[in-house]
């Protein structure tokens, strides 16, 4: 598998889950006035896009619980990493999501093609980044023993990708029955379908593509849906035992 993943937490310490203040949400708020009526054409144009992917993910896939981050296009701490997010930002209010801003141009190695394909893939980006907020302004699980892709990141992206059509993951640790699984480190572009991202990805081994978009295996996908979705009575037809 490659060393390479989406995020590694940026803060050695475990974030604590507190009600945010008024300062800090409108200091946020304040920031992303500025950026976008304000900042240079290129980041205003990119960062606007993604200003509007946010708030819609944060509706559909959060339950509108979240406040916007500092969103920068802005390399990450380590040169692995295709964004990152951090508790707290470099202007001193919390959650901040970096995104490498190559990704959009095209020079990085992971990318070619439109400029469309690019943008796809770095929503993406910011989707599983938005777990990692999630994770530490909402849920407080923050899956420290598995550098942030553990039980807490993987349950939440399989919702999520249940909701999409997208195929399940497991921990960043490759043990035990979810072994041949693909790593929740590369979610989702792992079950993306390999034209999703228009031929502007170009994968690894470690975080290749999957065509599928339903689970193969019922045992592992019925438990999941069981607890998102009322579906118990399709899930035991489906294993034959209604």
């Amino acid at each position: 598998m490659s060393s390479e993943s989406m995020h590694v937490p940026t803060n050695g310490d475990a974030p604590k889950v507190k009600p945010l203040s008024e300062h800090d949400v409108e200091l946020r708020e304040q920031i992303r006035r500025y950026i976008l009526e304000h900042s240079e054409p290129w980041h205003r144009e990119h960062l606007g896009k993604l200003a509007e992917l946010w708030d819609r993910y944060n509706g559909e896939h959060f339950g509108a619980q979240m406040v916007v981050p500092v969103i920068l296009l802005n390399e990450p701490s380590n040169p692995r990493r295709l964004g990152d997010c951090s508790p707290m930002s470099g202007l001193g209010c919390r959650s901040q999501i970096r995104l490498r801003p190559s990704l959009l141009t095209g020079t990085h190695p992971r990318v070619n093609g439109s400029a469309e394909g690019r943008f796809l893939f770095v929503a993406d980006v910011l989707l599983h980044e938005m777990i990692h907020q999630w994770q530490q302004e909402v849920s407080g699980e923050t899956d420290e023993a598995w550098h942030g892709h553990g039980p807490a990141f993987r349950d939440k992206a399989n919702e999520i990708g249940a909701r999409l059509g997208l195929g399940i993951v497991r921990t960043s640790k490759k043990r035990g029955k979810d072994a041949d699984l693909p790593s929740c480190s590369y979610w989702p572009h792992v079950v993306r379908p390999e034209d999703y991202y228009l031929g502007a990805y170009v994968p690894t081994s470690g975080d290749r593509p999957r065509t599928v978009t339903v689970p193969t295996d019922l045992e592992r996908a019925v438990p999941i849906l069981q607890k998102h979705f009322d579906v118990e009575e399709l899930c035991r037809r489906l294993l034959g035992d209604a």
